[in-house]
């Protein structure tokens, strides 16, 4: 599977019609008081199974942003390798924590290479897992669905630390349980286009600061 985000902190509407018209839907993050917010203004997806189609989108829409001006923001288009279901049990509090990573910000023209999602339903799941993955420090979005609403749990950094942590924080949640509709993928960025250098981008893990525990 193939996707392209548009993560904008201004749009035209002119922008955002063409965007509509090419098959992008509008799928924006909710705000959760008393966390740190990384969503954008407004977040647009596009979703292929086709790598043609997908250079061929990312190409275009690349061309379009350059030409129009009509966005402030980033565009991130993800290859996703692996994209794991976790089966449900209850939450037990005696699996320890396997690890704490500390985030940083991105210099001027830097981009993430690859990151980590885990995804699961806000109300059916254990709150507890909620605080377990804040403290291994993934940071926290949420999606409405048809299902309800959708936390998503995200850690991005450099494809070798990501390639480190990804089992060993799929094991974890495997053992310690408590998410409902829960699963982990990995979304590994393939094409990447920005506004200007110094555009606003969420963290990534500091790789001088990853405890084991």
């Amino acid at each position: 599977m193939w996707h392209i985000h548009i993560d904008a902190e201004e749009m035209t509407p002119d922008f955002k019609q063409h965007v509509l018209e090419v098959g992008f839907w509008v799928n924006n993050f909710l705000h959760e008081p008393g966390h740190d917010s990384w969503e954008p203004n407004t977040h647009l997806t596009y979703k292929t199974t086709s790598p043609v189609e997908f250079f061929d989108v990312f190409k275009a829409l690349e061309e379009y942003a350059d030409s129009s001006k009509g966005l402030k923001g980033y565009i991130e288009g993800e290859f996703i390798p692996s994209d794991e279901d976790i089966t449900f049990k209850p939450f037990d509090h005696s699996v320890p924590l396997p690890f704490k990573v500390s985030m940083k910000n991105l210099l001027p023209g830097q981009f993430k290479q690859d990151e980590i999602h885990v995804s699961l339903l806000r109300d059916q799941s254990d709150a507890r897992l909620f605080d377990a993955l804040e403290a291994m420090g993934l940071y926290m979005g949420q999606l409405p669905t048809p299902k309800g609403i959708r936390r998503v749990y995200t850690m991005s950094g450099l494809r070798k630390q990501i390639y480190q942590l990804l089992p060993i924080l799929t094991k974890y949640l495997k053992e310690a349980g408590g998410g409902m509709d829960c699963s982990i993928k990995e979304e590994r960025i393939a094409q990447k286009w920005t506004s200007s250098p110094d555009v606003k981008l969420p963290p990534v893990i500091d790789c001088d600061n990853i405890e084991w525990l």
